[in-house]
């Protein structure tokens, strides 16, 4: 008798540590992944901010030169070892795109509408609540800006419920030269 009693001690031992692995092993799997999601929205954000001091670097180079293309004013613009001279403001925003899109590799491509693009004479800081923003004047002394815009979801199914997508921002400010 003394056997019996002493199995089944060992099995409700095992029952129980089952049940606790059970109820534990969610929300381990909800830490984890959480994490995880974490991890990505940081990666994120640090790449959408490189890209946005990418875009405003380039913008910043190009801006003096927009319109110029190949005119006397300018250098030997489009050519080998000349600086590069959008035609017009539309081709500097696209140029600018494409250099903030380069940064973006690891994630989805921004669009047109994910930049917005501006050329102030002012201490670079923009009002980016009230549109349009250009970049159509050639002072040395300008500032280029560029903002970014890009969602990120989590994949982590009960906090992407629960948080939904987060609408991730950055801006650059650089002296036009």
């Amino acid at each position: 008798m003394k056997m019996l009693r002493i199995r089944s001690r060992r099995n409700v031992g095992r029952g129980q540590s089952l049940v606790e692995f059970a109820l534990i092993l969610p929300i381990f799997l909800l830490m984890l992944f959480g994490l995880l999601d974490i991890g990505r929205l940081v990666y994120m954000n640090s790449t959408l901010s490189q890209a946005a001091r990418e875009g405003a670097r380039l913008a910043a180079v190009q801006a003096s030169w927009v319109g110029l293309d190949g005119t006397p004013q300018g250098p030997a613009c489009n050519a080998p070892g000349g600086p590069t001279c959008p035609a017009d403001v539309a081709e500097l925003r696209v140029n600018v795109l494409d250099a903030t899109n380069q940064m973006m590799i690891p994630f989805d491509s921004l669009t047109d509408a994910d930049l917005q693009l501006s050329c102030d004479e002012a201490d670079g800081a923009v009002d980016w609540s009230s549109p349009p923003y250009t970049c159509s004047f050639r002072d040395p002394n300008g500032y280029a800006s560029v903002r970014v815009e890009a969602p990120f979801e989590f994949s982590t199914p009960i906090i992407s419920q629960l948080i939904g997508a987060i609408d991730l921002v950055a801006s650059a400010t650089m002296i036009i030269h």
